[in-house]
């Protein structure tokens, strides 16, 4: 498998927001990686998560906010040759980040960052209730 590795911020960016979903990955409380896929926006050089308030992913975050977040654009299987197996692999593009999980607080600034989620899926404008911020 041919390995690239993309250091231009615009090539990076590019390849997270042509993908549909993200795979967060949290140190679990059993101190196995706990993995979880969800959806997110890209805003301000910021990923942008959203999910309900418990659960899991809430609790191994409350314990060690740090994270990986793993973007991978959909595959192409290419081979060389047809009839030989290992000549096939898969042709994607993938980002893979660290940082630390911080949880927003303030409603105004939950809303701004929410527009931004909302808009990666829809062009939509949307009123929210406060359960959903």
């Amino acid at each position: 498998m041919k390995t690239i590795l993309i250091k231009e911020q615009s090539e990076i960016e590019n390849i997270i927001n042509a993908c549909d979903y993200c795979v967060l990955t949290l140190n679990g409380a059993d101190g196995f990686p706990y993995a979880i896929p969800m959806n997110f926006s890209y805003h301000n050089n910021r990923i942008l998560l959203h999910s309900a308030p418990f659960g899991s992913h809430i609790e191994n975050i409350q314990r060690d906010n740090r994270v990986t977040v793993m973007f991978c654009t959909k595959g192409e299987i290419v081979y060389q040759h047809i009839h030989v197996a290992c000549s096939y692999r898969m042709r994607a593009q993938s980002v893979v980040c660290q940082g630390r999980v911080h949880f927003i607080e303030n409603e105004t600034e939950k809303m701004d960052l929410m527009n931004s989620f909302m808009h990666k899926y829809t062009n939509n404008s949307f009123k929210y209730s406060k359960p959903a911020i």
